[in-house]
């Protein structure tokens, strides 16, 4: 027998104490970072979800005559309130509808991707003569939705709640008067 001392080697890698230790010590750090994260995360992505689905209002800036009837107008004209338009809103007051600035004459179509309520879709060309009503064109909840089309090109156009149009002797030829 030497009087040396003996030395214990522990094995090394996954089956090791201070493995689990130190994958412990790791776990309780990461564990609560990651369930914050977690939580956090859920709620951007509800708030930009919601948010996504949220009506667009802006604000009244022009005013459509039909004759001595009047009609406020939102207007919308940047590429990104022309593509949201309507979508989403649940109604419109009877006095109001929105107004899609379009700039260069261009035959343009509009569908009713995520509109709420049955609208008259009025196609004015640059001289302020209707070129064509789309008239009670109903709500889509679905990609395939119809498109409605100018039969020549147009530089605005309007939408106003279902049977407006009708309502104000609106149709082809008819003239319309905004500003």
């Amino acid at each position: 027998m030497s009087n040396t001392p003996q030395s214990t080697i522990l094995p090394s890698g996954k089956n090791s104490p201070d493995f689990y230790q130190v994958l412990l010590k790791y776990i309780n750090i990461a564990g609560p970072i990651a369930g914050f994260s977690l939580a956090i995360g859920s709620i951007i992505i509800t708030i930009l979800a919601v948010s996504a689905r949220s009506p667009q209002k802006l604000p009244v800036s022009a005013i459509a005559s039909f004759g001595n009837k009047k009609i406020e107008l939102e207007v919308a004209s940047t590429p990104q309130e022309l593509a949201y338009g309507l979508k989403f809103r649940p109604s419109l007051p009877q006095n109001r509808g929105m107004l899609f600035e379009i700039g260069k004459p261009q035959k343009v179509r509009f569908w009713m991707k995520d509109v709420a309520m049955p609208l008259d879709i009025i196609f004015i060309q640059p001289d302020g003569s209707v070129n064509f009503v789309a008239a009670n064109a109903p709500p889509c909840h679905k990609e395939s939705c119809p498109l409605y089309y100018s039969t020549n090109a147009v530089n605005r156009v309007l939408e106003l709640k279902s049977g407006k149009a009708k309502e104000l002797g609106i149709k082809a030829g008819s003239a319309i008067k905004i500003n």
